[in-house]
């Protein structure tokens, strides 16, 4: 067995340089940061096969002095702290004083400064952790960083690397983060004399959001600007339709500090969970100010996680400021008008026959008096009004189209047209679930269980606001069999289950009577509610009684909706729509998934290779 011997400090620093340096991005990274640390104004990445061979990092910044290159790679100096007192609130991107030191020694590392006082630069030549001679070198203001042949001298490592034109597209990824947040300052990256990615010093967010996520997103982004003594949030967030199954596009920034949190990303969802089907990601810029104090970065060794001392208020901050933002917003809501804000009070469809639903015995009824699996027959469907293209040209000049259809109408294109106040109150059913609508410049698909789910939730919460949730008490109590523990879990929650309408209580020792549900939910099945909120307890038993409050009414919301496929007569869908309509959100249901979608003319034109 061999003898205990001392590592050699250049092994001990390839070592630790595992943690620091994993692929080129990571260079990049921690020189990039180190550049705006030192308040370059300018910032050029020049890439080689992807890094793998060259990377160059130029700045302006203030530069390093000739007495402190050979102090800059070596292991733990650093000018960002002094004292340990100094980790308890740290406001720059790098603080350990490692960057330098690991990269040197896992490739051939040559660094040229100059400060603005001197007359002449400098440069230092580290080669795999072999450190040269300090040199007079020609110069710029700024420092200017070579990294040839990373890994070269460790197979192992390298090895792992991937494509060059994979490794480059982690380098962008990397500038792009810290163009987002940081204005004010120029980046440029280039990659084997190609220019990837570019923004200039004055360009404000919406070009930068531009620049990283592209022009026809940046454009139709929502801001959110909240500051706030204890912690401010700006975002910029895209469009429901961008939403990703990945998380590539959400950028979380803390105090100029890209993270990849993943509470922080749990807050997020939460945040958009009724405007992003859920599984799905937003399009999101978000940028948190705290006091350094109130928050430890220490906690990585690639900086990439935090942890607050104020937690809750941090995640609830951001949950409430995107919901009530989104809510707010006109996303909420599609533009071709609200749902039942164009259904007459007397029936509008066609005649008094019933919309289109099968069947022939008789059916339940939804809240608001209407019915479902009323007999009806399905041969008499409302024929839709059509008019001319002449007809149209003058719905287009007084303005009651927009400029599609306009367009489409004054070059004659379209020979038929739908017409927009017939299209508003006719509906055609398909296979019991989709509602479809002609509406001007194209038609509308709506969801009818998404529908109701929408409709429920938002009356509920209206209730709950209002204190006026009306209970309906069960002739005979629903029992349900549980284990002792989720029994006493549930009957915790007594009170907020009342808050809600629903009236719970012990029946003997492991058993769970349900004596009163929601009114207004009348196809909510007790036994399934039950089971439902056994689920939200256990997975929450740490959150707030709103949290698990918000919990159940999404989850007593598609209990209580019309399902797909369920037969819904004339008087049902008219007052389904009518409670649709003026709702403060329509876009989506309670778990993020569409109430209702578009197909403009030029989506059927293409469909029909007419385009």
């Amino acid at each position: 067995m061999s003898h205990i011997r001392k590592l050699d400090p250049i092994v001990v620093d390839q070592i630790a340089a595992g943690e620091v340096v994993e692929r080129p991005a990571s260079v990049v990274k921690e020189l990039v940061e180190n550049a705006i640390d030192a308040g370059a104004t300018s910032i050029e990445v020049i890439l080689l096969e992807g890094g793998i061979r060259r990377i160059e990092v130029r700045d302006n910044g203030i530069g390093i002095d000739r007495e402190e290159l050979l102090l800059a790679v070596t292991s733990h100096a650093t000018s960002k702290l002094s004292a340990p007192s100094d980790l308890e609130a740290i406001a720059s991107l790098g603080f350990r004083g490692e960057a330098l030191a690991s990269i040197a020694s896992v490739s051939r590392l040559e660094v040229i400064s100059r400060t603005a006082e001197s007359n002449a630069g400098a440069s230092l030549k580290v080669d795999f952790g072999r450190v040269g001679e300090v040199r007079d070198a020609a110069a710029a203001k700024g420092t200017r960083f070579i990294i040839d042949d990373l890994f070269a001298e460790l197979p192992a490592r390298r090895k792992f690397l991937k494509r060059a034109s994979t490794e480059a597209g982690h380098c962008t990824a990397w500038v792009e983060r810290l163009a987002l947040v940081h204005e004010g300052v120029a980046f440029r990256i280039e990659n084997d004399g190609r220019s990837v990615f570019e923004v200039r010093a004055d360009d404000d967010l919406t070009a930068r959001c531009a620049a990283v996520f592209g022009a026809n997103i940046a454009d139709r982004m929502l801001a959110i600007d909240k500051p706030n003594d204890v912690l401010s949030c700006t975002a910029r967030i895209g469009p429901p339709e961008t939403a990703r199954r990945d998380a590539r596009r959400v950028h979380l920034f803390l105090n100029g500090r890209w993270v990849r949190d993943a509470r922080l990303l749990r807050a997020v969802r939460e945040g958009v969970r009724e405007f992003v089907p859920i599984g799905y990601y937003p399009t999101l810029f978000l940028q948190l100010h705290v006091s350094p104090e109130r928050v430890d970065v220490n906690v990585h060794p690639q900086k990439t996680e935090v942890r607050f001392r104020d937690e809750r208020i941090v995640f609830g901050t951001v949950v409430n400021t995107l919901r009530q933002c989104l809510s707010a917003s006109d996303w909420a809501t599609r533009a071709v008008g609200g749902i039942g804000s164009t259904v007459a009070e007397t029936p509008s469809f066609g005649g008094a026959s019933a919309y289109p639903v099968g069947g022939s015995g008789g059916g339940g009824e939804l809240a608001g008096g209407a019915s479902v699996g009323g007999g009806s027959s399905s041969r008499d469907f409302p024929a839709p009004s059509w008019q001319r293209a002449d007809d149209l040209r003058g719905a287009a000049a007084a303005g009651q189209l927009d400029d599609f259809v306009a367009r489409q109408a004054a070059d004659g294109s379209l020979p038929l047209q739908s017409d927009p106040d017939a299209a508003a109150g006719d509906f055609l059913s398909i296979a019991n679930t989709f509602l479809f609508r002609p509406v001007p410049g194209g038609v509308e698909i709506i969801d009818q269980h998404a529908l109701h789910e929408r409709v429920n939730l938002e009356e509920l919460r209206k209730e709950i606001r209002e204190g006026q949730v009306v209970m309906q008490p069960l002739l005979v109590p629903s029992l349900v069999d549980l284990s002792r523990t989720e029994l006493e879990l549930l009957l915790g929650l007594k009170d907020t289950f009342l808050r809600l309408g629903v009236d719970v209580d012990a029946f003997g020792e492991t058993t769970l009577a349900i004596r009163g549900v929601p009114a207004r939910l009348q196809r909510l099945h007790p036994e399934k509610l039950v089971m439902d909120l056994l689920e939200i307890a256990t997975d929450n038993r740490a959150a707030s009684p709103e949290k698990i409050q918000e919990e159940m009414l999404f989850s007593m919301s598609c209990r209580g909706a019309v399902m797909a496929g369920d037969h819904v007569d004339r008087a049902a869908l008219e007052g389904l729509l009518k409670r649709g309509a003026n709702l403060p959100q329509d876009r989506t249901c309670a778990h993020g998934r569409p109430v209702r979608i578009m197909l403009t003319l030029e989506d059927l034109e293409r469909a029909f290779f007419r385009r």
